[in-house]
C-alpha cells in the first residue's frame, strides 16, 4: 500500500521519512496515515507533523512522573498544562525542558539554597 501512495503523492514519501525519523520504531504506517495531510503537504504546509510532535509532547507532559515532579517542586501543574496546550510547539518544548531542568535540580544536595533562584527563573 505504501508504494501506491508514494506513486500518487510524491510528498508522501518525504513526509513519511520525516515522520519515521521523529517516531522511530514507535511510528507505524497506519499512524502516519491518520495524521498525514496530503493537501497541505503539497502546498508546503507540514503543520500535520508539528501537530504530531505537539501531541506527543503534551502526552509526555501529562504523565504521572511529570505531575509528581511538579508536586514535589511546588509548581501549579494546571497552569503549566494550560499554557502548554495553548502554545505552539516550541513553547511546549521549552516548558518541558524547563520542567526536566527543575526535576534534575531537585535531586541536588544544595536544592534548598537554589530554590529561590530557580523559582525566579521559572516565572
Amino acid at each position: 500500500m505504501d508504494n501506491r501512495l508514494f506513486e500518487i503523492d510524491p510528498y508522501a514519501g518525504v513526509s513519511y521519512g520525516l515522520y519515521k525519523s521523529y517516531k522511530g520504531d514507535k511510528g507505524s504506517f497506519e499512524d502516519f496515515l491518520l495524521h498525514y495531510d496530503s493537501t497541505g503537504a503539497n502546498k508546503d504546509d507540514n503543520s500535520w507533523l508539528t501537530n504530531v510532535i505537539k501531541q506527543d509532547t503534551n502526552n509526555a507532559l501529562n504523565s504521572t512522573t511529570v505531575w509528581d515532579a511538579m508536586k514535589t517542586l511546588g509548581i501549579n501543574g494546571l497552569d503549566l498544562m494550560t499554557s502548554a496546550t495553548s502554545s505552539d510547539f516550541f513553547d511546549t518544548q521549552a516548558s518541558g525542558l524547563k520542567l526536566q531542568l527543575m526535576q534534575a535540580f531537585s535531586k541536588r544536595k544544595d536544592y534548598e539554597q537554589m530554590k529561590p533562584l530557580l523559582n525566579q527563573l521559572m516565572s
